[in-house]
């Protein structure tokens, strides 16, 4: 008869662990599901060239001008 207390017993406390470790993972589901949404939020809002332009003038970069580039011509000749 103590066999079957002692099963009820730590059948009752395997339950308790079980739904302890359930609500656990629910709660790190629910942080890492609200993190993606932040992270994709954050995705979009730098595919705008707005964004990107002003990220580029925050770290000293700045738009080319014409004098910024030269263009070569190479013929077929000079290639080899």
């Amino acid at each position: 008869m103590s066999l079957f207390v002692i099963l009820y017993v730590w059948q009752n406390i395997e339950v308790v662990k079980t739904g302890i470790e359930c609500r656990r993972l629910g709660e790190r589901e629910s942080r890492l599901l609200d993190e993606q949404a932040r992270l994709r939020l954050e995705i979009e809002r730098y595919r705008r060239m707005g964004m990107v332009e002003e990220y580029a003038r925050s770290k000293g970069l700045r738009q080319l001008r014409p004098g910024d580039f030269a263009i070569m011509a190479v013929s077929e000749t000079d290639a080899e």
